[in-house]
C-alpha cells in the first residue's frame, strides 16, 4: 500500500496544483498545451516504443482489447438508455472514451516503468484514431469530414507508428537522440497532469442523476470489459495490468472540448469527465493493490 500511495499521490497532487492553478489565475495556457501535446507526449511516446522489445502478436491483442472496451461500453449504453427512454448523442463518448494519456501515462510509467508506458502506448493508438474518427461523428454528425483531419494533426501518432515500425524492424536510434528525446518526454509527465487539473475547472456537473449513471458506464462497465477482454485475449503480465487500469480510466477530457466544440451534450460531459476523474482517486489505487496481488 506505501508503494501505491507513491505512485497515486504524486499524480493526483500535481493535478491538484493545476486545479488551483486554475482556479487562481486566468492564464492563457494555449501554449503549454502545445508543448505538451505537439512536444513532449510525443517524444516520451517515441522513446518507449524503442525500449523493450515489441511482439506484433501481443500488440494486436492490446488493439484489439481497447477497441472491444470501447464499443462495448457503447453498445451496453444504447441498451441502457434505450430502456430508460433516454436520447443522447454526445453522452456516448465519455462512457466510450477513456482518458489514455492524462492520468495512465504517469500511473503506470511510475508503477510499471518504460515496460508499462509501452503498453499504455499500444493501448493509446486505436483510442485516439475512434477518439478523431468515430467521435468526432457522433459529436458533429455532418461536420465530421473536418474532425477527421485532425488525426492526421497529431504528431503523436505518427511518434507511436516510427518507434513501432522502428522496433519491429530492429532499427537501433543513436543513443544521443534517445537521451534527447528521453529528456524532452520527461516534460509530458507533469505538464500532461497539471494540463488536466487546469481543465477541470471550467468544467460544471448538470442532470446529477444522468451523470452518475454515465460515470458508472464509464468505468464499471469499462473495467467489465477490461476484464473480459484480457481473458479473451490471453494477455498476462504487464499487458493485462495496463490493460485492465486503462479500461477503468475516466472519461477523456478532450471529449469534452469535442462536444463544446459541436454544441452537443457539452454540460453533460464535462459533469461525466470530472466526475470520473475524482472517482478515480479511489479507483486506481484499489486497482493497483488487486494488481500487485498474487
Amino acid at each position: 500500500m506505501l508503494n501505491i500511495a507513491t505512485i497515486v499521490i504524486p499524480t493526483f497532487f500535481i493535478i491538484l496544483i493545476g486545479y488551483i492553478f486554475g482556479k487562481k489565475t486566468k492564464a492563457d495556457i494555449s501554449s503549454l498545451i502545445d508543448i505538451g501535446f505537439y512536444i513532449g507526449v510525443p517524444a516520451l511516446v517515441f522513446v518507449s516504443m524503442l525500449d523493450k522489445q515489441i511482439v506484433l502478436l501481443d500488440a494486436g491483442k492490446v488493439w484489439a482489447a481497447a477497441i472491444l472496451i470501447t464499443f462495448g461500453c457503447g453498445i451496453v449504453a444504447w441498451i441502457v438508455f434505450t430502456i430508460l427512454r433516454q436520447k443522447h448523442s454526445g453522452l456516448y463518448l465519455p462512457i466510450t472514451m477513456m482518458n489514455t494519456v492524462n492520468i495512465p501515462f504517469p500511473i503506470i510509467f511510475l508503477a510499471y516503468g518504460s515496460e508499462g508506458l509501452l503498453a499504455a502506448t499500444l493501448f493509446f493508438i486505436p483510442g485516439v484514431l475512434l477518439m478523431f474518427t468515430v467521435g468526432s461523428f457522433i459529436a458533429a454528425g455532418k461536420q465530421w469530414k473536418e474532425s477527421i483531419k485532425e488525426v492526421f494533426k497529431q504528431p503523436t501518432i505518427y511518434a507511436a507508428i516510427a518507434g513501432l515500425l522502428l522496433n519491429l524492424f530492429g532499427v537501433t536510434v543513436p543513443e544521443l537522440i534517445v537521451r534527447s528525446l528521453n529528456l524532452v518526454g520527461m516534460l509530458a509527465i507533469p505538464l500532461v497532469l497539471i494540463l488536466l487539473g487546469y481543465s477541470l475547472t471550467k468544467i460544471s456537473i448538470t442532470s446529477l442523476r444522468t451523470t452518475l449513471l454515465a460515470s458508472f458506464l464509464r468505468v464499471g462497465v469499462g473495467l467489465l470489459f477490461g476484464l473480459l477482454a484480457v481473458n479473451i485475449f490471453n494477455l498476462t503480465g504487464v499487458l493485462r495490468a495496463v490493460v485492465i487500469l486503462d479500461s477503468a480510466m475516466p472519461a477523456a477530457v478532450l471529449v469534452s472540448m469535442l462536444t463544446t466544440k459541436y454544441r452537443n451534450e457539452a454540460e453533460l460531459v464535462s459533469g461525466v469527465v470530472f466526475i470520473t476523474t475524482i472517482a478515480s482517486l479511489a479507483i486506481i489505487p484499489f486497482l493497483l493493490y488487486m494488481l500487485s496481488g498474487p
